[in-house]
């Protein structure tokens, strides 16, 4: 069973607030994609309101990422952890790409050996 950080509001205001920002997006910015209030991104980054299915669903066609991957926000699953990072290399050239995969398999073996 894994354990979720925080409360579902506050993991899913947290994944706003961290999808607006790695595209670079104002509050008011991401109010205008979704045709709400800057005030209402505000309340769902802070926690303070959950978002309905319809603004999750907005949300996350505008941050290019499945709905559930903005859902599930941080577990301690590590098919979570794999979807987090597939996503972020979907972002970079295929050189890129495979700089970082090799990268992690890399860490991965050391810091397993070190169990």
């Amino acid at each position: 069973m894994s354990k979720y950080i925080g409360s579902v509001e506050e993991r899913l205001g947290k994944a706003i607030a961290r999808e607006r920002a790695a595209l670079g997006l104002t509050q008011e910015e991401l109010a205008q994609a979704i045709g709400v209030q800057q005030e209402t991104i505000s309340r769902f980054e802070r926690g303070a309101v959950l978002p309905p299915l319809q603004r999750l669903i907005q949300l996350a066609d505008v941050f290019d990422i499945p709905l559930d991957s903005l859902v599930r926000g941080t577990t301690n699953r590590a098919v979570d952890d794999g979807l987090e990072i597939t996503m972020n290399l979907k972002k970079l050239n295929p050189e890129s790409r495979e700089f970082v995969r090799r990268w992690v398999i890399e860490m991965c073996e050391q810091l397993g050996r070190k169990r």
